[in-house]
C-alpha cells in the first residue's frame, strides 16, 4: 500500500480531495501550522498543493500559517518536493512566504493559454482555455515561464515553474482542477 502522496494546505475539507481521490491519489487536508509540530515529518508528502484563494480570508485563513511555515516548505522543495501553488484571489504579497518572487495582479477572467515552453508541467489542464484569477506582474529570474496568456503583444504569466534544491516549485494562476497527467507528473508516478 502507498503511502499519502499529496497534503492539500487547507483549514476546512475540500471537494479538491474528492477529485484527487477519484483520479487515484492519496491525499490529505492538513494545515501549515502542523508542518511546526516536532512529531510530524513534512517528508510524507511528495507534493503539497495550496489551492486557490488561499491569499483571500473570504476563502481560508491559511496565508499567515504559509508564512510562518515557510521554512519547513521551503525545506520540503529543497528536499526533492513538489510545491504547487494556486492562485490566491487577493493582493500582490501574498505570495511573500515563498523562496521565489513572484506577485500577481489580480483579473478573473477566461483566458486562452498559449505555451511558451514544452514541459510536463504544462499539462495542468487539458483544455486550451480555463479560468484564470489574474496573471504574474514579476516574476523569479529563476522561473521559467511554461504558460501565458497573450493581450495584444503582451504575454501575461499565468505557470511558472523553479527548481528549488532537489525539488520544484510550480506557481499558477489557473482557476481550475489540475489533470490527472500533471497531478501524476507531480507526485512522480
Amino acid at each position: 500500500m502507498k503511502g499519502i502522496e499529496i497534503a492539500l494546505l487547507w483549514d476546512k475539507e475540500l471537494t479538491y480531495k474528492r477529485y484527487l481521490i477519484d483520479h487515484g491519489f492519496t491525499c490529505e487536508v492538513v494545515t501549515p501550522s502542523i508542518f511546526a509540530a516536532p512529531f510530524f515529518s513534512i517528508r510524507l508528502y511528495r507534493l503539497i498543493v495550496v489551492p486557490a484563494g488561499f491569499g483571500n480570508p473570504l476563502y481560508s485563513r491559511i496565508l499567515t500559517e504559509l508564512r510562518a511555515t515557510s521554512v519547513a516548505i521551503s525545506n520540503f522543495v529543497r528536499g526533492g518536493g513538489t510545491l504547487l501553488v494556486s492562485g490566491a484571489f487577493s493582493n500582490r504579497d501574498a505570495y511573500n512566504w515563498l523562496p521565489i518572487t513572484v506577485s500577481l495582479v489580480r483579473e478573473e477572467r477566461r483566458v486562452k493559454l498559449e505555451l511558451v515552453k514544452e514541459h510536463e508541467a504544462a499539462s495542468i489542464v487539458e483544455r486550451r482555455e480555463c479560468f484564470c484569477d489574474g496573471y504574474f506582474e514579476e516574476v523569479d529570474a529563476h522561473c521559467e515561464v511554461l504558460l501565458v496568456a497573450k493581450r495584444g503583444a503582451d504575454e501575461k504569466p499565468l505557470l511558472v515553474l523553479s527548481k528549488y534544491g532537489a525539488g520544484r516549485i510550480i506557481v499558477t494562476t489557473i482557476h481550475e482542477y489540475p489533470s490527472e497527467l500533471f497531478i501524476a507528473y507531480c507526485v512522480g508516478t
